[in-house]
């Protein structure tokens, strides 16, 4: 046989090795055949020539299958991944794909959450206890996707290669486990890398470049799932909302339309004129609680249900503040008062109590039940608003100086306003926007105490029975400055007798309250009555009482002379004499200067550190001069000055 013909049978066999995809080990069997047989060497170099060139088309072959097989199996992660709804599930599919792929021992993956504060992992292949999903400190796991970056990274030992970057999460891992080739892709979204997946092996490992490219595109195709679950997500979690707040307006809507069918009926019981107690029951029931209906004079109309068992002055206080400022007041739980009105007139209260603190009466029954109660009160209303009508009528022309009959004056006591028992005349001035609301407070005031009440002159005048002016005054400076949100200045005098007393104090309260302007003392906190001026208000007072001015100025100087046999008070009218010069008050006493500074601070322990101010000194001048007067009176026997 020649040579060609030689070389052309072992190419014909190596093709059909190729053919039958024969073992690797098959392709050696041709050449040693042929050198056992003593074939030329020309023959042989051409065998061998054919061997390698068999081999390597075996070897292209494996790879494509290889290759076909991988991209099979990456497909088949990819709509595996596409299945997946949860992000923790599609997490746990995609490093457990990671591992099935590239055959790794382990592998893991560190993802951000939302809002780019925690990480979560997953892994596949631990031997310790890595194989769920958990949540790591967000500052490691940033660490640890920073150390990657944005292109893959691989290392055969990476305990010991200084060329890639560490991080305490993966370094962690990585001991944990016993593993020496690490193998990370970065997962991006867009611009943005929001995670990386990991694979390693516990045996040195070089990855090639089909490797690092096959676990590339396993990661694109999970960062691409990724943001389909996290819009799946989204969408659900909007959805949810969505359902959530139509089911809450839904409940809403049927809660008004219940409230508004309940306050119905309320109006139209109303309407009918029912029966104050059976009206009440049903409000309580409608309100689920007890209540009381408390008319203009806040006494109790109707109530249903158990007493109240509380603080009655706690009750009290919250009728008034709810009458006299217009709004629902809650001052304790369970509690609730609603003013009852008709325009700008004042019909009462609405009292609910016992009703479960933890679920208060709905705003818009109580609503319903107020005007109903409203209604059934003008219905059934007396002749009282004409009663408080001419009670105020009746102080307008008091202060007008109208003179009044003794029949008018006895309608006026049937009324309940007896001009012969002690009252309290208190005055402030009311600004132009302030007028509607200090009118309608001032109605529930005065009418709530028995009193009487007008706007005149720019000034409301309040009359209220009172055997303490000075206290009157103080509950109006408070409660109508807690109204108005301000301090409110208010003159203030005592009436007793009758018309010409009572207009006698309207006066005197009217010039208080001008000289509280002119002083500069309208910041004061008390009201401005004639014994609080000082002797302005006794030169402004009605009875002119020098004897209590000169007590309230001078009494405790002049009693500790009586007391102790001193001369104070003669101290002090020298001191003044000299123009409060010590000296020269010592030189007219005939007596040591240090004797008069003694006496100077023992009148100031009796009278306060303030005496030699201006205003107090000219009062205590004005003390001194008329002490004087009066007691060489009572020396000489003059008629009339038996006392100051």
């Amino acid at each position: 046989m020649s040579q060609d013909t030689a070389t052309l049978s072992g190419v014909l066999t190596y093709l059909e090795l190729l053919a039958s995809r024969a073992p690797r080990g098959a392709f050696s069997q041709p050449a040693a055949h042929a050198r056992r047989v003593g074939a030329p060497p020309g023959l042989m170099r051409e065998l061998e020539r054919a061997k390698e060139l068999a081999l390597g088309i075996e070897q292209w072959m494996t790879d494509l299958d290889r290759r076909k097989n991988e991209l099979a199996l990456l497909m088949d992660s990819a709509r595996d991944l596409t299945e997946q709804h949860d992000l923790d599930a599609l997490l746990t599919t995609l490093v457990r794909r990671s591992r099935l792929l590239l055959h790794f021992d382990m592998a893991w993956a560190l993802l951000l959450d939302g809002q780019g504060t925690v990480c979560i992992r997953a892994s596949d292949g631990a031997i310790s206890d890595r194989n769920e999903v958990v949540r790591i400190p967000a500052r490691e796991g940033l660490r640890a996707i920073e150390s990657v970056g944005r292109t893959p990274v691989w290392t055969s030992d990476y305990l010991r290669d200084d060329a890639v970057e560490r991080s305490e999460e993966v370094e962690s891992v990585v001991m944990d486990e016993g593993l020496t080739a690490v193998l990370a892709v970065p997962l991006c979204v867009g611009d943005n890398v929001v995670g990386v997946v990991f694979g390693g092996d516990r045996v040195s490992r070089s990855y090639t470049a089909d490797e690092v490219a096959l676990m590339s595109a396993l990661s694109d195709y999970g960062a691409a799932a990724m943001k389909w679950v996290r819009a799946v997500e989204y969408t659900h979690g909007r959805i949810s909302d969505l359902t959530l707040e139509v089911d809450r307006l839904r409940a809403r809507e049927r809660t008004r339309e219940q409230t508004a069918g309940r306050g119905r009926e309320l109006v139209e019981l109303a309407l009918q004129g029912v029966d104050l107690d059976a009206f009440a029951a049903t409000v309580g029931a409608a309100l689920g609680g007890s209540v009381w209906l408390r008319d203009e004079n806040d006494e109790i109309l109707a109530h249903s249900g158990r007493r109240w068992e509380g603080d009655e002055r706690e009750l009290a206080e919250a009728v008034f503040t709810a009458r006299a400022e217009h709004r629902t007041v809650q001052p304790a739980d369970g509690l609730t008062v609603a003013p009852v009105r008709a325009g700008d007139e004042d019909l009462g209260a609405l009292v609910l109590c016992g009703h479960d603190p933890r679920h208060k009466p709905d705003p818009t029954l109580v609503q319903y039940a107020v005007q109903a109660t409203g209604i059934l009160a003008m219905l059934n209303r007396s002749t009282e608003s004409a009663d408080r009508k001419v009670r105020d009528e009746a102080l307008e022309e008091l202060i007008n100086g109208v003179p009044s009959s003794r029949r008018w004056q006895r309608r006026l006591q049937r009324l309940g306003l007896d001009l012969s028992s002690r009252h309290a005349v208190i005055v402030t001035r009311v600004q132009v926007g302030d007028r509607q609301r200090v009118s309608t407070w001032a109605s529930t005031f005065v009418w709530l105490r028995g009193g009487a009440k007008t706007l005149h002159d720019g000034h409301l005048v309040l009359l209220l029975p009172h055997s303490d002016a000075r206290e009157a005054a103080r509950d109006v400076m408070q409660r109508l400055g807690e109204t108005l949100g301000r301090p409110v200045p208010v003159g203030a005098a005592a009436a007793h007798g009758g018309p010409k007393e009572l207009l006698a104090a309207y006066r005197e309260a009217v010039v208080c309250l001008d000289v509280l302007t002119v002083l500069g003392k309208e910041g004061m906190e008390t009201p401005a009555m004639a014994d609080e001026l000082g002797f302005v208000g006794m030169l402004l007072g009605g009875n002119r009482d020098i004897g209590a001015f000169i007590e309230q100025v001078l009494g405790p100087v002049i009693s500790y002379d009586e007391q102790r046999s001193t001369t104070l008070a003669a101290t002090l009218e020298a001191y003044f004499d000299a123009g409060a010069s010590p000296t020269y008050a010592a030189e007219a006493l005939q007596v040591h200067p240090n004797t008069v500074a003694r006496r100077l601070e023992r009148i100031s322990q009796l009278l306060g550190p303030d005496w030699q101010q201006p205003g107090p000194a000219l009062e205590i001048q004005l003390a001194l001069r008329l002490h004087k007067v009066g007691k060489s009176l009572r020396d000489t026997g003059a008629p009339g000055t038996e006392a100051d």
